[in-house]
């Protein structure tokens, strides 16, 4: 009788621990649910699917199904339209909810995931980043193992802090999808892929290479073709880097035949992009021309597209200015003027330093309320000890939390200093914007940057600290005029003194931009000092520019500066 109770007892047990598990890890579950409708590529199918299969399983799997199904769902739609739209926005929202009620981070943590590659697909950065920064904050503490689509995830999230230049965060994710992704997945391919386009983008090139040939060997073992004509297309922006102009060209056109094989327009284009910055930089201008030329027509179909065909245009303007061809030079430049302002406020460098800042700044958060959190936890151990331990030990720790608190709040000192100079350069922006950028706006604007630089200089001037020097430094270049800043107050410029900005074009023939924002900001009323502050160079190297310019237009030079009342 024993025995027998016994028995049932264990399979009791078995089946409770079963139970348990399943309900508290579906990942394996979901991921093979997944796999099977990812495929699907029709609304009704997916739809019948998914309502017979809801009616038959158990009541704690429904949320996860109808989780699953809203995101599959809103993917289809967002496919087919091949841009936003509402439909998949609210469906996603729609899982998000039902996730955040299962309790269960894995699931919420896939849900955000899609969520927010949903904006990235669309260049539409600050959207997506509360969605990622959910995700990458609950995958600190939360077991990869139990997250759905774990490698995807991964994928996803690393892509997202790559292209907002949080590379540490990006390559750890990275690292962690290879140590849990089989090799012989197509994922695993991915992985390789991303972690060799960060390295480029850092211009390591030896790591960036030997990840990009290894990237090649998984996809020659998955058949992967696409993965491989991407892993080629890189090796030779590599490969003209280092000078191998001819093994660059022939990576690329086997980038491109892949691409236009396998009906991939967007690998395509990118692929042709680069061929064409290779012909111009070999002198080939014609092929340089007719290859870009072709990458414009699909560029200009897609309006998430619109970095590319930028980027696109800036070659041709290169070509126009080589050929002395001013009137294709002067619509080029008006038509990069007009993509400059809408990239200002989806994907251009300003919105990627935008989200980046606001990454780090959650991240700050996130590491006070840590922080916050163990001190607590200190204090409690503290008392705890305290009636157990004798007086010798009581001191010892004392002295030592004493120690760390001194250290932390010097770091926290440094980071509210940090936020103020932050905020600062925010608020000045932000009050440029609410004057709708007009040349007063602007000077006022331009002055408080001065007095910024000059208070960020006397800052680093006087720490030690390497890391908080660094977090100064690169405070500092942000306040630099970058390529979208200069299109904003140049426009801005033109729309209140049309006149003399193109008198400066017509009286100064093949002025480059760099001198010509010398002189408009001189027109400003910006003595050297200020002018070489703004454009990160030495005061010095603003009076090389003009006694260059003064050599090459002589009369006609000092003429327009006396305008400029910069002389």
């Amino acid at each position: 009788m024993s025995r027998y109770f016994k028995l049932i007892f264990t399979c009791f047990l078995f089946t409770l621990l079963s139970s348990y598990s399943k309900a508290e890890h579906p990942s394996t579950h979901l991921d093979r649910l997944l796999a099977k409708y990812r495929s699907y590529t029709q609304e009704d199918r997916l739809t019948y699917s998914f309502d017979s299969l809801i009616q038959k399983s158990k009541t704690e799997e429904k949320p996860f199904l109808k989780i699953i199904y809203k995101t599959l769902l809103a993917h289809l739609y967002s496919k087919k339209n091949d841009r936003k739209n509402a439909p998949s926005e609210q469906l996603y929202r729609e899982a998000i909810t039902l996730a955040e009620q299962t309790h269960h981070t894995g699931i919420l943590i896939w849900a955000n995931t899609e969520f927010g590659n949903y904006y990235y697909t669309y260049s539409e950065y600050i959207s997506a980043l509360p969605y990622y920064l959910s995700a990458s904050r609950a995958l600190e503490s939360f077991p990869i193992s139990k997250v759905p689509e774990a490698s995807r995830v991964l994928i996803k999230n690393a892509y997202f802090f790559g292209t907002i230049d949080d590379h540490q965060t990006s390559i750890k994710l990275l690292e962690t999808g290879l140590e849990i992704t089989p090799r012989s997945s197509s994922e695993y391919g991915n992985i390789l892929y991303a972690i060799g386009a960060l390295y480029l983008k850092k211009e390591a090139l030896e790591e960036a290479e030997t990840y990009f040939l290894r990237t090649i060997t998984s996809a020659n073992n998955t058949a992967d073709e696409m993965r491989r004509a991407k892993a080629l297309g890189e090796l030779a922006i590599i490969y003209s880097m280092r000078g191998d102009t001819d093994k660059a060209e022939i990576y690329l056109l086997e980038d491109i035949a892949i691409s236009e094989k396998k009906s991939d327009q967007r690998n395509t284009m990118y692929a042709q992009i680069q061929l064409g910055k290779l012909y111009f930089k070999i002198g080939r201008l014609d092929k340089s021309e007719q290859i870009i030329s072709k990458a414009l027509l699909y560029a200009t179909t897609k309006l998430y597209l619109k970095g590319f065909e930028k980027e696109i245009l800036e070659i041709k303007l290169k070509i126009a200015q080589a050929k002395q061809d001013s009137q294709s030079e002067l619509a080029l430049r008006k038509k990069l003027d007009k993509i400059n302002l809408h990239l200002s406020v989806t994907d251009g460098q300003e919105i990627v330093d935008k989200v980046n800042w606001q990454t780090q700044k959650e991240r700050i958060k996130w590491q006070l309320e840590a922080e916050q959190a163990k001190l607590d936890k200190s204090s409690i151990l503290k008392w705890t000890w305290a009636t157990v331990s004798f007086l010798l030990c009581l001191i010892i720790v004392l002295t030592f939390l004493s120690y760390n608190r001194r250290l932390k709040f010097q770091s926290l000192h440094f980071e509210r200093k940090l936020l103020s100079f932050e905020f600062e350069k925010i608020r000045s922006e932000k009050l440029l914007k609410e004057t709708n950028n007009t040349l007063s706006s602007y000077q006022v604007y331009l002055e408080k940057k001065n007095e910024q630089i000059d208070q960020l200089e006397y800052e680093i001037d006087k720490i030690k600290n390497e890391s908080e020097r660094q977090s100064l430094e690169s405070l500092l270049d942000s306040h630099l005029m970058t390529d979208e800043n200069w299109m904003l107050f140049k426009n801005a410029f033109i729309a209140e003194k049309e006149e003399f900005y193109d008198d400066v074009l017509n009286t100064l023939p093949a002025l480059t931009e760099s001198n010509l924002r010398i002189i408009l900001l001189q027109k400003l009323g910006l003595n050297n000092q200020e002018v070489a502050n703004l454009l990160g160079i030495t005061i010095d190297a603003v009076k090389k520019s003009k006694q260059r310019m003064r050599k090459k237009y002589g009369e006609t030079l000092d003429q327009i500066l006396k305008e400029s009342h910069c002389v």
